[in-house]
């Protein structure tokens, strides 16, 4: 095989690899993040899943007297450098049906039930949700997001309690409604936008950090044998897979972290 055939052969190869995230990354940047939902009021898998990590969050929920209400889904498409992120949700109603708590599990290569929030719908349409993520403070308007970094839900949703008396004390009233669809529609009408802000700066981000990375490294190795010469596309392919393959292990170590912490946390429980 000639050198030039080599050449295209491994252009060909760089181009499929860095392809798979530079284009979804590419398409973010613009403000192409879609955002989707769906679900159904199934309680049932709620009561019956058996899966560890989520039993930690579910006791602590049905120790606050809050209902299975039934399961759904939350997609991203072309979010950053993915072309499509999806997490399983598992929904809670409270007793007194004016606060949702839902569960989700991230997507491979995390693949853990983590992410909790609390939600409150309001009547004229708005939402505030209060995440266990990571610390943030409410910001204003009609979609207010709130968290704070924790694994006892309790503190968690005492500080969801405490923003929606304050909204409350301001005018607004929780929709009475309770169900599924009223939380999906809202968080559908509100996470898109949302989303699409964020994925514009993950996209770009992306791309400028990556793409610096590749011309970096590629600059010494044209200069030393050609831009043309098979040495260049190889570069790129060896970088991009270890740069892909060091993304997707940092994924895996963090949903074993994530675990790990969970399991520290039933351990230790009375």
């Amino acid at each position: 095989m000639s050198e030039s055939t080599w050449t295209v052969l491994l252009w060909g190869l760089t181009i499929l690899l860095l392809g798979w995230t530079w284009i979804p990354a590419l398409i973010s940047g613009l403000g192409g993040t879609r955002y989707a939902n769906g679900g159904s009021e199934d309680p049932t898998q709620l009561e019956t899943a058996a899966e560890p990590d989520y039993l930690f969050w579910y006791r602590q929920l049905v120790a606050r007297r809050y209902q299975p209400l039934g399961t759904g889904w939350m997609r991203l498409n072309y979010y950053g450098s993915d072309w499509r992120y999806e997490t399983r949700v598992r929904a809670f109603r409270s007793s007194d049906r004016d606060t949702y708590a839902f569960i989700q599990q991230q997507p491979r290569p995390l693949d853990v039930w983590w992410l909790t929030m609390f939600a409150t719908c309001w009547q004229d349409g708005s939402l505030l949700l209060t995440s266990n993520a990571a610390d943030q403070p409410p910001g204003d308007g009609d979609y207010i997001v709130q968290g704070m970094e924790s694994t006892d839900l309790a503190a968690v949703e005492e500080l969801h309690r405490g923003e929606a008396v304050r909204l409350r004390a301001a005018g607004r009233r929780a929709d009475p409604d309770g169900s599924l669809d009223t939380l999906l529609r809202a968080t559908a009408r509100h996470a898109g936008p949302a989303a699409r802000y964020t994925g514009v700066k993950l996209g770009q981000s992306y791309l400028l950090a990556h793409g610096a990375i590749h011309t970096v490294l590629s600059i010494p190795v044209a200069a030393a044998v050609g831009v043309g010469h098979w040495g260049v596309p190889t570069v790129n392919l060896v970088l991009g897979a270890i740069l892909a393959a060091s993304h997707y292990a940092a994924k895996r170590r963090a949903g074993r972290t994530m675990r790990v912490q969970i399991a520290l946390k039933v351990a230790t429980q009375p």
